[in-house]
């Protein structure tokens, strides 16, 4: 990636929930289709062509919302599918140990156990969460400082 950058979608959103990505060339469905021209910014103008997407018609803040709106979609890091949590939440697929609910000696250890989506990538948190399961496994003591405030999700009771 060129750059890319963080924005929440609306007012009120405790934290960015989109990224933008630029890359300096074309990604046709997720990679799948091969380009057959090149694509980048404005600084390569001396050496590209005609634009090919969204095209010399899409000019009006409309246009451009409805091409968005056709063509963006998520991509490459599904995370949340098996939440983490008590054995008392119903939508709880693991248990803070990683252990899947009501199996002995299966456990999830990847970002799809993270209880809600983060707000950035999710590498080191996925590294995060792998660690710590090896250190649980291995009957490790965690690495925990006290005067270190940690995030404290919304439970069932505080959301009512």
């Amino acid at each position: 990636m060129e750059s890319g950058g963080f924005i929440r979608s609306r007012p009120g959103v405790a934290h960015p929930d989109i990224q933008f990505h630029f890359l300096p060339s074309q990604v046709i469905d997720h990679g799948r289709l091969p380009s057959e021209i090149e694509a980048y910014q404005r600084a390569f103008d001396p050496f590209r062509g005609a634009e090919v997407l969204p095209g010399p018609q899409v000019q009006s803040d409309a246009d451009i919302d409805a091409f968005v709106r056709q063509k963006a979609d998520t991509a490459y890091h599904p995370s949340c599918t098996c939440k983490m949590g008590t054995a008392s939440d119903p939508m709880a697929v693991v248990d803070s140990n990683a252990r899947v609910l009501g199996l002995e000696r299966l456990r999830v250890v990847d970002a799809s156990i993270m209880p809600s989506v983060v707000s950035g990538n999710l590498n080191a948190p996925t590294i995060m969460i792998a660690e710590k399961v090896a250190d649980i496994i291995r009957g490790r003591p965690p690495l925990a400082d006290p005067g270190v405030p940690v995030y404290q999700p919304p439970t069932l009771e505080t959301q009512r």
